[in-house]
């Protein structure tokens, strides 16, 4: 039984376990008091809803900040509260508390309590006592040595804290907060379990032990969600309501996106008015907003993302990517950075300068904690703050040479022993019999997917790639699929794999790792795969390793060893090529897989085809002629090329390379 085996995958090997899992860890539900501080931040805030005095929420803008921020103000607007709250701009004010802030509030505030923010702000909170200004701090991100002398100081990562689950987000510390003041946990997951689990989601928590019983639960709530906020922009993504599942991945590739845009891009504070909207005509006016402003978000994200390739090639001998610009857009470098390390698999981190100070925003591998290598750098850092796996920080632009150096040091053994441990590896080998929607089906019970439950992998071997088909311009490919046995050829969707840049043609046999999901279009369901990794099979991979040893005879300037007619590429070949390249190069350098040439010759020009080895050759004596150049990366597989302007005519028979290779070999 599929579900059998990744359950055995994932560590529930007992039927105990098993059950347990199954009931999305109902019984990780723990006292909210045995968080450090606990006591006395519930002390602070009923004297404060007591005494009807003045409280000022000071979120962050991201999501989990976001999320907090709206359900910590609904709770004490309904208790009476005069209540405000203020979430900093990216641009303007940067990263959690600072002291214009609070100087604003001065006068007009008896309670600040932070959400998602404020462990570090040692300094602000003794200013804001200074001006009358008590502070309840809540976080969940990394402590210092040194706390702020808050009234409470709510973090599940304190050093004294006996919490027994670290990983809550922000909102998940609020809502222990909440909890504890109303007594009811149950009340307030039923009452804001939705925004709860988006704001979870969307930081990457593990979803695992008390936070896979609050996702579950929010996810069950956001299903039919009654905040109008909400509704509306999950109609706008096509999620939700009687007939559209609400997934852990719908909500962190839909929802959370959205939301986090705001921030991003402008004000945060968008963000929580959507999720406050008590008029359906105004959440929906505010749902098109966060939905151009995502537009316009990934729009800035592909032109940052397309700069930072080309700053790439120097980069690619180091353990961490440090690339750096004046004016990208500081609200998205963050998500560039993330693209990077998932692409490459290595941390990054980007920074926008501004004069000599640059702010900039890492992304980091699981294994390798992006905060313990800033600390190791903290001398030349203005500040820092984060997580394991993403972190902020500020630097001088005298000493971003100095931190290059610095943190690749720091990380040369640490990065390559986390990648050895963190590469993909199927949680099961499956049959094409298991890849049905009713295995589909019994997959999703594994759900809310998440860090530390991530959507199953598959492992399929050998399967016939019988056509390639490109989707949204070439970004996305398409598959259909064949494994000898009876029944439908399998369609698999191949995400973020450019066309032009895939390194397979119909006819070749690979191995897939991929997931198996449900999708649902216009009310019917089918099982989809979703690819994560492809490779040629064995009989594959042999034909192409004897291509590359016919190709490394054939340019050697001493083996005679006799080679196939088609290892040498004939004139009509070379024209056709050449012919095949002018088409897709125009003036410009691409990225061309050598299986993509050797397919679009097939699909154009020639059905009998070129090998392996025969275009090796015609791309050598292209560079060798002066008519282009060419780069081969990514193991030989894909040649960098851009054809150069030339007048004349050129005799290739008259090719060096040409005339040694058939001096020195027979050809059988």
């Amino acid at each position: 039984m599929l579900t059998a085996r990744l359950l055995c995958a994932r560590g529930q090997d007992t039927p105990e376990k098993a059950v347990g899992f199954l009931g999305s860890n109902d019984n990780c539900r723990y006292d909210p008091f045995l968080l450090k501080d606990m006591d006395k931040a519930v002390e602070r805030i009923l004297k404060a809803i007591n005494n009807k005095e003045r409280v000022c929420i000071y979120g962050d803008y991201d999501v989990d900040g976001v999320t907090a921020t709206t359900i910590l103000y609904i709770y004490l607007c309904a208790k009476g509260v005069p209540c405000d709250y203020f979430i900093p701009g990216r641009l303007e004010d940067g990263y959690g508390l600072n002291k214009g802030a609070i100087s604003a509030l001065a006068g007009k505030t008896d309670l600040i309590i932070t959400v998602d923010t404020g462990i570090t702000a040692v300094e602000e909170t003794e200013y804001a006592k200074s001006l009358g200004i008590d502070m309840v701090i809540t976080d969940h991100h990394s402590c210092r040595e040194i706390l702020p002398d808050a009234c409470a100081v709510v973090d599940p990562h304190r050093e004294d804290c006996p919490y027994p689950f670290k990983q809550l987000a922000g909102v998940g510390v609020v809502y222990k907060l909440l909890s504890a003041i109303e007594g009811d946990s149950d009340a307030i997951i039923e009452r804001f379990g939705d925004i709860i689990a988006i704001g979870t989601i969307a930081d990457v928590m593990p979803i695992v032990d008390e936070n896979r019983y609050i996702t579950a639960m929010g996810i069950k709530k956001l299903q039919m969600t009654d905040n109008k906020g909400l509704r509306a922009l999950m109609e706008l993504c096509n999620i939700g309501g009687a007939d559209k599942k609400v997934t852990s991945v719908s909500v962190g590739f839909s929802i959370a996106p959205r939301i986090n845009a705001a921030g991003r891009i402008r004000n945060a504070k968008s963000a929580v008015e959507l999720l406050l909207a008590e008029d359906e005509t105004i959440a929906l006016s505010l749902a098109e907003e966060l939905c151009t402003i995502n537009k316009e978000r990934q729009s800035t994200e592909q032109k940052i993302y397309e700069e930072v390739q080309k700053q790439l090639e120097s980069e690619k001998s180091r353990c961490v990517y440090v690339l750096h610009s004046d004016g990208w857009h500081q609200g998205v470098i963050g998500v560039v950075a993330s693209r990077l390390t998932e692409r490459y698999g290595v941390p990054s981190i980007l920074f926008s300068f501004d004069g000599d100070i640059g702010k900039g925003s890492g992304r980091s591998i699981k294994g390798f904690s992006m905060l313990d290598a800033l600390k190791a750098c903290d001398d030349l850092l203005e500040e820092y703050g984060g997580h394991e796996l993403a972190a902020g920080l500020t630097i001088h632009r005298d000493n971003l040479e100095a931190f290059v150096t610095r943190i690749n040091e720091y990380a040369e053994e640490k990065v390559k022993s986390a990648r050895a441990s963190s590469y993909i590896e199927a949680d099961t080998e499956v049959s094409v019999s298991e890849l049905t929607l009713k295995h589909a089906y019994e997959i999703t019970r594994l759900e809310p997917f998440g860090l530390q439950n991530p959507v199953p992998v598959l492992f399929l071997r050998d399967a016939a790639i019988v056509d390639i088909t490109p989707l949204a311009g070439g970004k996305h490919i398409k598959l259909r699929l064949e494994t000898g046995k009876a029944g439908n050829p399998i369609t698999a969707i191949y995400f973020n794999m450019q066309y032009n840049e895939f390194a397979y043609r119909a006819g070749d046999r690979c191995d897939l790792m991929f997931s198996l999901e449900v999708n649902e279009y216009r009310g019917i369901s089918e099982a989809k795969l979703y690819i994560k990794r492809i490779r040629r099979s064995t009989a594959a991979e042999s034909e192409t390793n004897a291509q590359l040893s016919y190709y490394t005879a054939a340019v050697s300037k001493e083996s005679k060893e006799p080679l196939p007619k088609t290892a040498v590429p004939t004139l009509a070949q070379f024209r056709s090529i050449f012919r095949l390249l002018k088409r897709e190069l125009g003036d410009t350098k691409k990225k061309l897989a050598m299986n993509y040439l050797q397919r679009r010759l097939r699909e154009t020009e020639d059905k009998d085809g070129i090998s392996l080895c025969a275009l090796y050759i015609i791309c050598d004596v292209l560079v060798e002629s002066g008519l282009a150049e060419c780069r081969l990366i990514d193991n030989g597989t894909v040649a960098e090329m851009r054809l150069l302007p030339f007048k004349g005519k050129i005799n290739l028979d008259k090719s060096p390379l040409l005339m040694r290779i058939k001096a020195n070999h027979e050809l059988y």
